[in-house]
């Protein structure tokens, strides 16, 4: 159990400094991580106090994940040129990968 309380601050910690790097987006999903954990921390140990307070947190993170249509590609846009090269690449790949290959077939064996 203390094990998820960890990881629920762990996370709160990470929002908190993502959100004072001004990576807003990223900053919320690690809340949205935090309160699930605390979440699961407060069912596990009967807490009513815990379960409330995570369930407010999850419910906020739902509401700002649902309200905003441009999420998706401003998320993307955080995520960066390196993810997205790789991406590229990938598709690339497997666009010239679509060129048929000669598929050996078995042959019959030869009965005795």
């Amino acid at each position: 159990m203390t094990v998820l309380i960890i990881a629920g601050a762990a996370f709160a910690a990470t929002e908190l400094g993502l959100l004072a790097r001004g990576q807003r987006y990223l900053g919320v999903l690690a809340a949205g991580l935090g309160s699930a954990s605390m979440l699961a921390a407060g069912i596990l140990e009967h807490d009513a106090p815990l379960i409330g307070i995570s369930t407010g947190g999850i419910v906020g993170f739902l509401l700002w994940f649902w309200g905003g249509r441009r999420w998706r590609k401003r998320a993307r846009k955080e995520l960066g040129d390196e993810s997205r090269q790789l991406r590229d690449g990938l598709v690339r790949r497997m666009r010239q990968r679509r060129v048929t290959r000669p598929v050996w077939s078995p042959s019959p064996s030869p009965s005795r």
